[in-house]
């Protein structure tokens, strides 16, 4: 924790003074958390930032997090300084009695409560949803600010990017594609992943941009959706990716005939290596749907062929069936994405030549203009 009062019963942050000073006050003072009032330790070293710990654990010490790496410590001081040199009221790890919990930092915004969560370790989807819904259940936003991955995926462009289940619990969404919004404390950024369109599995297709701490804002600046002029990069990824997913399939499968891909393919009497341009588009709410969107798409043709129809004929029970024989999970987010497929393909059919397949697919990601 990096908060404690002092014997004057004053709140006393250790990262404000230096080593030597904290070891005087080490000597002269003694330390109680502020939330059980139990005396805890000044841990000063070499490595980490200055904090407190409590002697022994209790459900007081859990709730503090106690063990933080160098790295959210960091994290936390930047933060929480940055949002007071803007002249924000901001409270460092408070307790939050009404929901027991202890968020990084809360902020106060014209009558507007925030918890911000600095993430840098994993985290179960179950203990995430329980503080989330603490949070909201008391009219506090929650807003998880995770530590930005260190690799290629944070260099700045529009590029190929994998994101694990754990940052996509933290993706924002607007009108347009799903962004993602994280912090490096080392370079003091926030990275913004942005325009993020769904691939495949945990791999999306983004525009990723850096901005220091000190240009940023609060609340956090909104990215601005991509031109048709970036998104034709988009475009030619996203389609270079479900050339490489087919090229590999037809080599590498090991179900052979029996792959239900590969069989629709030879049904429809389609070429792997020259799919139809109506085959492979990305949609609202595909990420539903963990499959490439070639495959799955495929598998609706040949489906509804079988009933004698065309994918944007197909019922609501028809659809849920397509998804319960393929053994795809059966959601409202899924049923919409074969549904705006279909809305798509309907469009395609009835105004061919209209618009091309990028301008297409960029009208209806980004709901620019009602297209159908």
């Amino acid at each position: 924790m990096l908060i404690a009062y002092n014997n004057q019963q004053q709140l006393f942050l250790p990262y404000q003074y230096t080593r030597k000073a904290l070891q005087r006050y080490r000597r002269q003072m003694k330390f109680y958390c502020p939330q059980c009032l139990e005396q805890v330790q000044l841990k000063i070293g070499n490595y980490n930032i200055p904090h407190f710990a409590h002697f022994t654990k209790n459900q007081c010490s859990q709730l503090f997090a106690e063990g933080e790496s160098k790295i959210h410590l960091q994290g936390k001081v930047q933060l929480y300084e940055w949002l007071q040199k803007h002249g924000h009221q901001v409270k460092l790890e408070p307790y939050l009695k009404e929901v027991s919990q202890r968020p990084d930092l809360l902020v106060t915004l014209d009558k507007e409560q925030f918890a911000v969560e600095f993430q840098c370790s994993t985290i179960s989807h179950e203990k995430w949803h329980q503080r989330t819904m603490g949070y909201e259940r008391n009219d506090i936003q929650a807003i998880w600010l995770f530590q930005t991955p260190q690799g290629k995926e944070a260099v700045n462009g529009i590029r190929k990017i994998r994101i694990s289940p754990l940052l996509q619990k933290a993706f924002i969404t607007t009108t347009d594609l799903p962004y993602l919004l994280t912090y490096n404390p080392v370079t003091a950024q926030f990275v913004y992943w942005t325009n993020l369109l769904h691939v495949h599995g945990h791999t999306f297709i983004g525009k990723v941009q850096k901005i220091s701490v000190d240009l940023q804002h609060f609340p956090f600046y909104r990215p601005q959706r991509i031109t048709p002029e970036e998104f034709q990069r988009y475009w030619q990824l996203y389609k270079q990716t479900c050339r490489q997913f087919a090229h590999s399939r037809l080599l590498h499968s090991k179900k052979g005939a029996q792959d239900p891909f590969l069989r629709n393919c030879y049904e429809l009497n389609l070429s792997l290596t020259a799919l139809p341009p109506y085959i492979g588009i990305p949609v609202k709410e595909g990420a539903a749907i963990p499959l490439f969107t070639s495959e799955w798409q495929i598998m609706l043709f040949y489906f509804s062929k079988q009933l004698g129809r065309l994918p944007f004929e197909l019922t609501k029970g028809q659809m849920e069936n397509f998804l319960c024989k393929h053994q795809l999970e059966v959601t409202e987010q899924a049923l919409r994405a074969i549904q705006n497929y279909g809305y798509l393909l309907k469009r395609m059919h009835h105004e061919d030549g209209l618009l091309d397949n990028c301008e297409q697919v960029y009208v209806h990601l980004f709901a620019i203009a009602t297209i159908y």
